[in-house]
């Protein structure tokens, strides 16, 4: 997508400035991936920001690495450069710590009375349709009426140019006959991500919830309200992992979200041990096989 790329040249172009030295194509060796490295876990200073921040996180790190590498492939591919040794570039990686809403959060947030609070009223509606749907932020703030037919949703997704083909429960049909009517809201992702959490508050989704991250060599721990944690990926999250502990088949949830790999699907899979070790119960229960050594 255009952001990332967009993310990549302004870290290029800071740490040019930093180094006070202009980076060629020549400048791609080990110590060029040391040093960047170095001063984006350390030195960045994070943009748009109202306070100092300094240093990125382990992940944003590697998609800028992961971004570079593959521009870089291209135009040795297209040879309008030499070849250049990326062997040593790696990206760098770690398990992201995200929540995910229940049936009964997301009930919640439905039905939440927001009457002093009209200006809310399309970003939990688009909110709760996206968590039924489990449709990516940049596809279901661009759904028209006319994708809805035979009450199935039809949409093409902009992220893989692939189409998807989802079942609309009940409550979905009701946002789109009843507050949607014949036109969606144009909603922004930052207005979504801010009024989003205050719906989350307001629907008292307020569970003490603390996610630790690596910053360079540090970890660093965050702890926050539930509802500070929703944002428009929740939606999507909540859907895959919300089927998921229902017994909805892996590779059917796929169809609807449109992962194209097991692995990527099992990333948003977000249940605690205690929600992994009941849902095993439940369904020892259903086998009647709670016991075995008989």
């Amino acid at each position: 997508m255009l952001r990332i790329y967009r993310n990549m040249k302004e870290h290029l172009q800071a740490f040019e400035d930093y180094r006070k030295k202009k980076i060629t194509f020549e400048s791609f060796d080990l110590d060029f991936y040391e040093s960047f490295v170095d001063y984006l876990s350390f030195h960045y200073v994070q943009r748009r920001r109202k306070e100092v921040i300094k240093g990125l996180k382990v992940n944003t790190i590697g998609k800028t690495i992961k971004q570079l590498r593959i521009f870089l492939r291209n135009r040795m591919r297209k040879k309008i450069i030499p070849q250049i040794d990326l062997t040593d570039f790696k990206t760098t990686e770690e398990a992201v710590d995200a929540i995910y809403l229940t049936w009964d959060e997301i009930s919640k947030i439905y039905k939440v009375d927001l009457s002093d609070f009209p200006h809310l009223f399309d970003y939990r509606n688009m909110f709760v349709l996206a968590c039924l749907t489990g449709l990516r932020f940049s596809d279901f703030s661009t759904i028209k009426i006319s994708d809805v037919r035979n009450k199935m949703l039809y949409k093409k997704q902009g992220k893989t140019d692939g189409w998807v083909v989802i079942p609309l429960r009940k409550e979905a049909q009701d946002l789109f006959n009843n507050e949607f009517k014949k036109q969606i809201p144009v909603l922004t992702n930052a207005e979504f991500n801010r009024h989003i959490k205050t719906i989350g508050r307001l629907a008292r989704i307020n569970d003490s919830i603390g996610f630790s991250y690596k910053k360079g060599h540090q970890d660093i721990k965050i702890t926050k309200s539930k509802y500070a944690w929703i944002t428009s990926h929740t939606c999507r999250r909540s859907f895959c992992t919300n089927e998921f502990l229902a017994g909805t088949p892996v590779e059917l949830i796929m169809k609807i979200s449109g992962h194209k790999s097991v692995k990527d699907f099992y990333k948003y899979i977000r249940i605690t041990p205690e929600e992994a070790g009941i849902k095993i119960k439940e369904l020892w229960q259903q086998r009647g096989q709670m016991e075995v050594l008989k």
